[in-house]
């Protein structure tokens, strides 16, 4: 289906995304070499099939914590990692510091403790370290989703955040 949307949008130095939950709120449902045995045969021809069409990046989204499988991902050609679940131990600064430059990440702001905590200091603590871990590119801070236990005045600090501190081009500018 990928590859059809691209041909018929003519798309071209575009992203596209699949999506394949494989993991539970602890790790994955199979080991890294089921996944080398079963599913890296799979990937790469279709990641590769999809660049060939025009696709400049292939972001999988995968619930759950997906890092045991990170280094086979990389050698299927996945790009991108979404939503990257600081609650099921994803810790996307620590993904940063192992996978920049070959690996991009979306997402890492938790939605399940901290957010929903309506502690304003573990808020800003939490949203500002991985806003900051971000600074030299491979992030796109944010949150898997918005629950309704999360109060307005907390998705206002984690916005406001976002605002005042993910402007990575901004800052750039104003210490040039």
């Amino acid at each position: 289906m990928g590859l059809e949307a691209l041909k018929r949008a003519n798309a071209y130095d575009c992203g596209i995304w699949i999506y394949d939950d494989m993991c539970s709120s602890k790790a994955p449902m199979f080991s890294p070499s089921v996944f080398e045995r079963v599913f890296l045969p799979v990937y790469q021809p279709m990641v590769s099939t999809l660049k060939s069409a025009g696709a400049k990046w292939v972001i999988l989204h995968c619930d759950g914590n997906l890092t045991p499988f990170l280094d086979l991902l990389l050698e299927a050609g996945i790009d991108g990692i979404n939503p990257v679940e600081y609650a099921a131990g994803m810790n996307v600064c620590d993904l940063l510091n192992k996978y920049y430059g070959r690996l991009r990440f979306i997402g890492g702001v938790c939605n399940t403790h901290i957010l929903p905590s309506s502690d304003f200091e573990s808020i800003r603590r939490h949203v500002e370290m991985i806003v900051d871990a971000g600074v030299n590119g491979g992030l796109v801070a944010g949150t898997h989703s918005v629950g309704t236990d999360i109060s307005v005045a907390s998705y206002e600090l984690y916005r406001k955040i976002l605002t005042e501190r993910g402007d990575y081009l901004a800052s750039r500018r104003s210490h040039a």
